[in-house]
């Protein structure tokens, strides 16, 4: 299918739709936490924060990503503009990870549904010397088998380029109205998100909501997890469909009891005796992935963060 183009840019009148498209791993539990807890005093301030589901903090059945589930994301859309025309506020805000991988199918209907809005969208990231092992740690802890972060990298390193990721929703809502923040090392995300919103109430409202922590796992106890699950699925390792991260689901069909009993434990290890640790990815590993993201972190730089280019990885000064 072809891409839509572009929309106008929209009069003042027109209301506001904010999107946060994540990255997962980038502190977006946290502010999708918040946001919950929070949607009484949003909405006394005209911004609408939806719940799609009782059990969940953010919208996730908005970017479903299986093509089989279209229609239900399509009416979780049309039932969420529904709930903010009837709420009386003037900004929508919804929040999921998944829109970084929807169908383009599913790219266009947002679109067509979306077109008497303004719409900015939210994009928050790590550099991905920091990312790529917290989300090859969080993909093995929910049974998404890999041999080892190095398997997992050369398997999924096309997927991580922001400004790729950026590009469908830059093309269709403008450069201007991509609102991009960094998560460096002990900085607050949801802070981070409130000034990608422009700050002001918004961030005062969210500045003080406890802060959503998943538990981690120890990298060296990770390759434990790793060695359970090779010898306890009989799925194909790691093989992924065509599209975005699209893994197959190479979850354990043996022991599932027990590997649930391993991983509470190495969680309760790593907050106790051995602490969370870091990754060493070895310097074959660095130098491929400063030649992988390179040129395209100083494109996300300089376009969307409005900063000079900076070298994010750098194999000869790792940290």
């Amino acid at each position: 299918m072809n891409a839509m183009p572009r929309q106008q840019t929209p009069s003042p009148d027109k209301k506001k739709v904010l999107i946060h498209i994540g990255m997962g791993r980038c502190g977006s539990s946290s502010i999708q936490h918040s946001l919950r807890i929070k949607k009484s005093e949003l909405a006394a301030q005209g911004i609408h924060y939806p719940e799609t589901n009782p059990a969940e903090d953010a919208q996730h059945v908005l970017g479903l990503l299986a093509d089989d589930k279209f229609e239900e994301a399509e009416k979780g859309w049309r039932d969420v503009l529904a709930g903010f025309e009837k709420s009386g506020c003037t900004t929508l805000l919804v929040s999921t990870e998944l829109f970084i991988g929807i169908s383009p199918r599913l790219f266009e209907s947002i679109q067509r549904l979306l077109s008497g809005y303004s719409v900015e969208v939210i994009f928050i990231v790590r550099n991905q010397r920091e990312l790529l092992p917290s989300i090859y740690a969080q993909w093995i802890k929910a049974g998404i088998v890999f041999l080892s972060f190095e398997h997992f990298y050369r398997v999924t390193k096309q997927e991580w380029h922001f400004s790729r990721m950026l590009a469908r929703w830059s093309n269709a809502y403008g450069a201007e109205n991509m609102k991009c923040g960094v998560l460096r090392p002990g900085a607050d995300a949801v802070q981070i998100f409130a000034e990608c919103c422009g700050g002001g109430k918004i961030g005062e409202m969210l500045k003080s909501t406890n802060i959503r922590i998943n538990a981690s796992i120890n990298p060296r106890l990770l390759s434990l997890l790793t060695l359970f699950d090779r010898f306890n699925s009989r799925n194909k390792i790691g093989s992924v469909f065509p599209g975005w991260n699209h893994i197959e689901p190479s979850r354990p069909d043996r022991n599932a009891g027990l590997r649930s009993r391993l991983v509470e434990f190495l969680e309760k290890q790593t907050n106790g005796w051995f602490g969370k640790g870091r990754w060493d990815l070895g310097g074959v590993v660095d130098e491929q992935m400063a030649l992988e993201y390179g040129w395209t972190n100083k494109e996300f730089h300089s376009k969307y963060l409005g900063q000079e280019p900076q070298v994010w990885i750098d194999a000869t000064t790792r940290k």
